[in-house]
Parts: C-alpha cells; sequence; structure tokens
C-alpha cells in the first residue's frame, strides 16, 4: 500500500515537471515542422511554440511564488528567466539572425547566474525553511485521522516545558542553524516561526506567519496560520493538530536537553 502524504505538493515541483516537459514539447514540434515544412515552404524549423510556452511558464511561476511566499526574488527571476528563455531562438543554427541578438541571449543569461549568485543565501535558506516546515506538519499531522473541528484564528494554549533561559536559547540557536524554524527574541519569550508559505527571509515579526511561541517560564503557545492549515488535503481537528505541535517540540527541546539533538534532525526526515 502506497502512502499519500497529508500535506499538499510544493509549488517548486512544478518547475522541474515543467522543464522535463518542455523538453518533450520541444522534440515534437521539430518533428512535425520537420515533417510539413517540405508541403509548407513558409514554415520555420525552430520551436516557437514551445519557447513561448516555456517563458511564460516562467514568468507566470514568478508572479504566482510572490502570492504565495512574499518574496521579491521570486518574480525576478521568473520575468529574466521569461525573457532569456524567450531569446532561446536567437542561438539555434537555423536562426538568421544578427550577431547583436545572440548577444542579447547571452548578457541576459549571466544575468540570471549573477542574480541567483548574489541572492543564493536568500534562495537557500527560503527553500531549507520550507522543506523543514513541511517536515513539522507532516510530523504533526501523522497520527491525526479526526476531521472535526476545522481552523480557528485562537492561538492554542500548550503545556510547560520545563527548561533555563540559556537552554532556551540554544535550543532556538540550534533550530535555526538547521533551517528547522526561523526565531524571534521578545522580552519574555522566544517564538519559533515556520511556514510552508510566507517567505521565512522575507518575514519582519513571526507572529506573522505559523509559530510556537515558548516563554521563559516554559509556557507554550502554538498558532498556525489559515494559508497553512489550507494546506492539508483534509480539514484535520485544529485542536490536536495544534496539540501535537506543542508535544513535538517539547519533545525536541528534551531531545536538546539531553544532548540528543541528532534525534531532531532524524525524526523531522522521517516525516513521510
Amino acid at each position: 500500500m502506497t502512502y499519500r502524504s497529508k500535506i499538499r505538493m510544493s509549488i517548486g515541483w512544478i518547475y522541474p515537471i515543467g522543464i522535463f516537459t518542455s523538453y518533450i514539447l520541444l522534440f515534437l514540434e521539430f518533428e512535425i515542422r520537420k515533417q510539413f515544412r517540405d508541403n509548407l515552404p513558409g514554415l520555420e524549423g525552430l520551436p516557437y511554440i514551445t519557447i513561448i510556452m516555456v517563458a511564460m511558464m516562467f514568468t507566470v511561476l514568478g508572479i504566482v511564488q510572490w502570492f504565495r511566499y512574499r518574496n521579491w526574488i521570486y518574480p525576478a527571476l521568473g520575468i529574466l528567466m521569461g525573457i532569456t528563455t524567450a531569446q532561446a531562438s536567437f542561438i539555434f543554427p537555423d536562426y538568421d539572425s544578427p550577431g547583436l541578438f545572440k548577444l542579447t541571449y547571452f548578457i541576459s543569461f549571466i544575468l540570471i547566474v549573477l542574480f541567483v549568485l548574489i541572492n543564493w543565501n536568500s534562495f537557500y535558506s527560503h527553500e531549507r525553511f520550507e522543506l523543514n516546515s513541511r517536515r513539522l506538519f507532516r510530523l504533526a499531522a501523522e497520527k491525526i485521522f479526526q476531521t472535526e473541528n476545522g481552523y480557528t484564528e485562537r492561538p492554542f494554549s500548550g503545556g510547560k516545558v520545563e527548561c533555563t533561559r540559556d537552554e532556551l536559547l540554544g535550543f532556538s540557536r540550534f533550530l535555526k542553524a538547521n533551517y528547522i524554524v526561523r526565531p524571534f527574541y521578545y522580552e519574555s519569550s522566544v517564538c519559533l516561526a515556520f511556514s510552508m508559505n510566507k517567505s521565512l527571509v522575507a518575514v519582519d515579526d513571526g507572529r506573522e506567519v505559523s509559530h510556537v511561541l515558548i516563554g521563559y517560564d516554559g509556557k507554550l503557545m502554538i498558532k498556525i496560520s489559515d494559508k497553512d492549515y489550507r494546506d492539508y488535503r483534509e480539514k484535520l481537528s485544529f485542536d490536536k493538530l495544534c496539540a501535537s505541535l506543542d508535544g513535538l517540540f517539547s519533545r525536541f527541546l528534551d531531545y536538546y536537553k539531553a544532548g540528543l539533538e541528532q534525534r531532531i534532525i532524524s525524526e523531522l526526515k522521517s516525516a513521510r
């Protein structure tokens, strides 16, 4: 029996699927044009339709990612890739174009490489944070099958943990170093933020997204954002989901205090 994840697929998977599909379409359009070129002398041999479709895909995906993540680097990259792809026909051997057109393609390509290199830390941090956030939500939902009591805006009051201020700060730094959460420090608590939607790189306050708030007195408060909750395929019991996250972070803190930090990583990687 195959296991189906309770969380919807990440939008990032559209890129490899789209690129792989574009190669197939590129080959098919080449072959179709080759077959009809003898009967239609005016028919160009270049796969313009596929090139335009792929250029539009990159541009639209960049805009969609802006609305999902609220991080400007994705629409900027999408538009750059769309412009570069639209110029791809200039480099085909069959295209009789001035050298200037070919030069603009290579300039655009170099701009993409430079843009990615300059913003590499933002791209890498976002992808790692999102990956681990999805793992957290998968772990939290593993043993929940009830679908009553859907989402509510209210925070969930969790249990209480025993730890010193230094242990809590060390725990938050460990989670941040491994891109599991992004911590925000307040006067009386630490906010451990995680999100499958809004980019943690673009967040100014951890309470804007899903988070676990741990007070220096040990009390836990859990908040799941509406967007993250809607990424579940089913309307899981909200209280049970919050209680599961409460237990999950309490257990991770116990691992940290016992010097078993690697168990946190192992448990996250085991999420399905």
